[in-house]
């Protein structure tokens, strides 16, 4: 045999290797998906409630212990808090298993003119392009300051906090 048959051989001894603990690995995220789905399961049917996560402990105890979990597993605070979190009080509030914990992910963000089809689209626009964007963009700044100090915990209820501290009666 040549270098460079034993050296192609190497090469796909290794890819063979790797689809193997790819395979292994594969079942054993089906098998932790199945486990977390179950725990969701559990708690929905407990009639748990998930509320906010506080940096000093004082928040909602389920969810403390979350992200905690996340932390320990080596998920930074900020990923555990902003991305997972929500998906988990969401998945826990209805009971149905998550397919997908970044929720976030793929979502379009969209810039210029649109076409303008809803009326939420006409209202936003108008509050984006008040003051070539700086009110909104600072508003859009006081709501995530507000969510990174976990004064709420989604950005819905930083508009409420916002609308509320300007006065406004806000009817749910």
């Amino acid at each position: 045999m040549s270098k460079a048959t034993l050296n192609l051989s190497a090469i796909a001894t290794t890819i063979g290797a790797n689809l193997g603990a790819l395979t292994k690995l594969e079942k054993q995220a089906t098998t932790l998906k199945e486990t977390i789905n179950k725990g969701i399961v559990e708690l929905h049917t407990a009639k748990a409630k998930v509320g906010i996560y506080r940096k000093d402990g004082t928040g909602c105890a389920i969810a403390t212990a979350f992200v905690d979990g996340c932390i320990s597993a080596g998920i930074s605070q900020g990923t555990a808090q902003k991305v997972y979190l929500p998906t988990f009080k969401q998945a826990v509030g209805s009971g149905k298993p998550v397919a997908d914990w970044n929720g976030q992910r793929g979502k379009a963000k969209g810039k210029g003119k649109g076409k303008g089809k809803s009326e939420m689209s006409e209202l936003l626009i108008k509050a984006f392009n008040h003051d070539e964007g700086k009110s909104f963009e600072a508003l859009c700044e006081s709501i995530q300051q507000g969510f990174d100090d976990a004064k709420f915990d989604t950005v819905y209820a930083g508009f409420i906090d916002y609308l509320e501290s300007e006065g406004y009666e806000i009817n749910q």
